[in-house]
């Protein structure tokens, strides 16, 4: 019961959310634009990366129900984008301006720097979410890094020619929630079966199809109440890890 409270809470309108433009720096010079959603300057963040062709304009909607559990969130613009819900891609822009690779490998960088920030600012290890490729990168990136303490990943896969996503994530064991549509359960399922963590998630829809990365969570996806209980249950387990 108490879940489906918090849901319908999660659920009400937005009003006055707080909601600023921050800039950081990746280690080849890039300046990195995101959104930054405050809840408490010393509480924890959630770090969300958005899909292929898109931007920080993925969690528009999103991030504000973190700030209502009490997380801040920072929504970034990977160097691997373009535009979604009419927020354009800053940071592809100017990678391509400086003539700096912009793949969805290369964006790891981005990712990398957007812990950086958020640990320095809030001194709390981060919880990364990806969406899609950034999924991926989020896990990649959570495996090892101790200022990384949990990762949530919406339809991660094998994105990336170079290596291979299964072998290099193998052995994960901290606490994550993955998810995505119906359709992609075999090869996630797949893609995370030699992860060890207790805390380990692998969630889909038992009413609804479900679609591909982050958009399950929109108030216009058809199965985005199942999974918003889901991730609320999931963050409810982390509070005494």
């Amino acid at each position: 019961m108490k879940y489906k409270i918090l849901l319908v809470f999660l659920t009400m309108p937005l009003f006055a959310i707080g909601q600023t433009q921050v800039h950081f720096y990746s280690e080849d010079s890039l300046k990195i634009t995101a959104d930054f959603y405050q809840a408490d300057p010393f509480s924890p963040y959630v770090v969300f990366m958005h899909q292929a062709g898109s931007s920080r304009g993925e969690y528009n909607e999103i991030a504000p129900r973190f700030t209502m559990m009490k997380y801040n969130g920072l929504a970034v613009d990977l160097r691997s984008g373009k535009e979604i819900n009419f927020i354009q891609n800053e940071t592809v822009a100017r990678a391509k301006e400086m003539n700096l690779p912009h793949s969805m490998a290369d964006a790891e960088k981005d990712v990398i720097a957007a812990v950086e920030y958020a640990y320095k600012t809030s001194g709390k290890p981060v919880i990364l979410f990806g969406s899609s490729y950034s999924a991926t990168l989020a896990l990649e990136v959570a495996k090892d890094n101790p200022k990384v303490s949990a990762v949530v990943a919406f339809s991660p896969g094998e994105y990336f020619s170079s290596h291979s996503v299964k072998n290099s994530i193998s052995g994960l064991s901290k606490p994550y929630f993955v998810s995505g549509a119906i359709k992609e359960k075999p090869y996630i399922e797949e893609l995370m079966i030699n992860t060890i963590s207790p805390k380990g998630i692998l969630f889909f829809p038992e009413e609804g199809k479900g679609v591909h990365g982050a958009s399950n969570l929109w108030k216009s996806s058809p199965d985005a109440s199942e999974y918003w209980l889901a991730i609320i249950v999931f963050f409810r387990s982390l509070e005494n890890y």
